[in-house]
């Protein structure tokens, strides 16, 4: 099932970049949403506040030449990027990681705001959030009241329906956007 959105997920960002495309993955994690990104965009910047991610993926995707690494809280991404195609969130903690080092609903809220003012025509923001931990369904409930309001967007919500803890893809365009 994990797969299955998996798939639809890098179904969706593959149909919406192109080899011309910065790309910010805000959670680069084990690198795995980073090295998909560097296969089909000019450029990915992959953040990351856990040194130990950062290194794993440097080391795995050493070969790329494509991807800059930043050690540094996704909340800062405006301070390192403009003109961004794709902004890619995969909340929670890192796999195989501290669980108690996890993404937190006020940061994340604040990025996504700040994002959804500034973002371009033709920019998305796609989230993958875990419910399935309490971190994380604070957050996507926090994401969820927010994004219920926004008329201006494109709001589009992908889960299990069977599977009520199982993670939740978001994604957010411009109403006028491609």
């Amino acid at each position: 099932m994990h797969k299955a959105l998996l798939h639809l997920n890098h179904t969706l960002i593959k149909s919406l970049i192109t080899e011309d495309d910065i790309v910010v993955d805000m959670t680069c994690g084990n690198g795995f949403d980073t090295e998909f990104l560097a296969q089909f965009s000019k450029h990915v910047y992959a953040f990351d506040i856990q040194i130990e991610a950062l290194h794993n993926t440097k080391s795995r995707l050493s070969g790329y030449q494509n991807i800059t690494f930043i050690h540094d809280s996704f909340e800062h991404v405006s301070n390192y990027i403009q003109d961004v195609k794709l902004y890619v969130f995969n909340l929670g903690y890192l796999p195989g990681g501290d669980k108690s080092v996890t993404t937190k609903k006020e940061i994340t809220l604040k990025t996504i705001i700040e994002l959804h003012e500034a973002i371009m025509k033709g920019s998305h923001i796609i989230i993958m959030s875990y419910v399935a931990h309490d971190e994380g369904l604070l957050e996507y409930t926090s994401l969820h009241n927010y994004f219920i309001e926004k008329k201006s967007y494109q709001i589009y919500e992908t889960k299990a329906l069977h599977y009520p803890l199982a993670p939740v893809v978001l994604w957010i365009q411009k109403k006028d956007s491609k």
